[in-house]
C-alpha cells in the first residue's frame, strides 16, 4: 500500500474503481488541482490526502492498484476450471461430436489446440471408412482431418431440405385467407385475381445401418414451419408400427404454412431404405405408399462432407396397373444452359443438408 491510500481509507474511499480513478486523475492534473479533484470524494479528510500526496507516493499508489488487480485476476481461475482444461483434449473434446467441438474450439484456445490433434481426426476419418466401407487411408500423405472432410458419402447427423415451390392464380375471393380476399377486393373490385407464390419443403432424413442390417429413410413434404418438421424427423417414428400415407406426392388437403401439429406430420412421413452408391456416390431412396412404390435418386455434392443432394431421377411404379411412371423433374439439359423449364414452378431443386446437434453423434 501507500500513504496516500492509506489516507483514503481513513476518509471512507474503500471503493476499488474510485481508488483506481482518483489515482489515474491525480497523475495527469497539476498539483494545484489536487485539491479539486479530491474534493467531491474525500469531504472531510482533503487535508490527510493533500499531505500524503507526492508524485512518488502516486507511483506507488498505482503499482499498488495494479498488483492487486493481478491477484483478483490469478484467484478467478479455480483448480475446477483449470482440471476442466488438462482434460478437455483427452477425454471431453474425444468423446464429443463434431459439432460440439467445432464450437468449443471458436471460444476456447484450449479446445483449438486439441483440434489440431491427430488422434481426434484419425478416430473419426477410420470411423467413416468403416461405416460405409471405404478403402482405410494408407500412409500419412495429407492430413487426418483433410483425408476426413473428403470422403463423399450420405450424411446422418442432420437433415436434407429442399425448397421447393410453384406460382398459382388465385380468382378474387378464393383465397383461403379472408384478409388477403378483403385486400384484394378493395384493389381490384371483385374482377380479376393475382398470382401467389406457394412455398413448401421436402425433408430428407438418412438413418446409418441399424441391426437388422439395413439403412432407413425418412421423406417428408409438407408447407409448415421448417422447426416443427425438423423437430418430427430427429424424434423419429416407430419403424414397426409406422403406417406410410395413402398418398405421398403433392401437398395434403388443408395444410397451410403456420400448420405445425406433431402428430399430423408424423402421418405424412413416409420411411423406406436407401442405398448408397459408393463409386457413382449417388443415392437412391426406395419407399412403399398405397399409390404406389416410390424411388428416388439423387448425386451427391458439396465441398465438404456431401452437404448437397442434386435430384437425379424420380419415379412411382403403380402396383396396381403395373406401369412405371417418372416424374418430369423440371429442369434443363446441360446442352440448353441447364435451370429450371418453367420460372413459375420449382417442385424438386437442391437438397441442402441441416445438421442437428442432436444427432452429431451420428456424423
Amino acid at each position: 500500500m501507500s500513504e496516500f491510500l492509506d489516507a483514503l481509507d481513513d476518509a471512507g474511499v474503500d471503493d476499488k474503481d474510485t481508488r483506481a480513478f482518483l489515482v489515474e486523475a491525480l497523475g495527469n492534473a497539476e498539483e494545484s488541482e489536487w485539491s479539486d479533484v479530491l474534493e467531491p470524494f474525500v469531504n472531510g479528510g482533503l487535508q490527510a490526502c493533500l499531505a500524503a500526496l507526492t508524485l512518488d507516493v502516486l507511483a506507488k499508489s498505482r503499482h499498488a492498484l495494479a498488483k492487486d488487480v493481478q491477484e483478483v485476476e490469478e484467484e478467478k481461475i479455480s483448480p475446477l476450471a483449470l482440471a476442466f482444461l488438462q482434460t478437455l483434449h483427452p477425454g471431453i473434446l474425444f468423446a464429443s461430436g463434431l459439432h460440439t467441438v467445432a464450437r468449443c474450439a471458436r471460444t476456447c484456445r484450449a479446445a483449438h489446440e486439441a483440434t489440431q490433434k491427430v488422434d481426434l481426426w484419425q478416430s473419426h476419418a477410420l470411423r467413416t471408412c468403416a461405416r460405409w466401407s471405404f478403402p482405410a487411408p494408407r500412409g500419412r500423405s495429407i492430413p487426418w482431418r483433410t483425408e476426413f472432410l473428403r470422403f463423399v458419402r450420405p450424411r446422418c447427423d442432420g437433415i436434407y431440405v429442399g425448397e421447393c415451390g410453384f406460382q398459382r392464380w388465385v380468382r378474387v375471393g378464393h383465397h383461403t385467407d379472408l384478409r388477403k380476399n378483403s385486400a384484394q377486393l378493395a384493389a381490384y373490385g371483385g374482377r380479376g385475381g393475382q398470382a401467389e407464390w406457394v412455398r413448401y419443403r421436402r425433408y430428407l432424413r438418412l438413418l446409418p445401418l441399424d441391426e437388422m442390417g439395413r439403412h432407413r429413410a425418412m421423406v417428408l413434404q409438407d408447407p409448415c414451419p421448417r422447426h416443427a418438421a425438423e423437430d418430427v424427423l430427429v424424434a423419429g417414428v416407430d419403424f414397426a408400427a409406422h403406417c406410410n400415407p395413402v398418398k405421398s406426392e403433392g401437398l395434403p388437403e388443408g395444410a397451410v404454412p403456420h400448420a405445425g401439429d406433431a402428430e399430423r406430420l408424423r402421418k405424412r412421413i413416409c420411411v423406406g431404405d436407401y442405398e448408397f452408391d459408393r463409386e457413382k456416390a449417388k443415392i437412391v431412396v426406395k419407399y412403399t405408399a398405397v399409390d404406389g412404390e416410390y424411388r428416388l435418386t439423387f448425386s451427391l455434392s458439396g465441398h465438404r462432407c456431401s452437404d448437397c443432394l442434386t435430384w437425379e431421377h424420380y419415379e412411382m411404379e403403380d402396383q396396381v396397373r403395373g406401369e412405371l411412371i417418372p416424374f418430369n423433374l423440371g429442369r434443363l439439359p446441360d446442352w440448353k444452359g441447364g435451370g429450371l423449364e418453367d420460372e413459375g414452378k420449382d417442385h424438386f431443386p437442391q437438397m441442402n443438408f441441416r445438421p442437428q446437434i442432436t444427432l452429431e453423434h451420428l456424423v
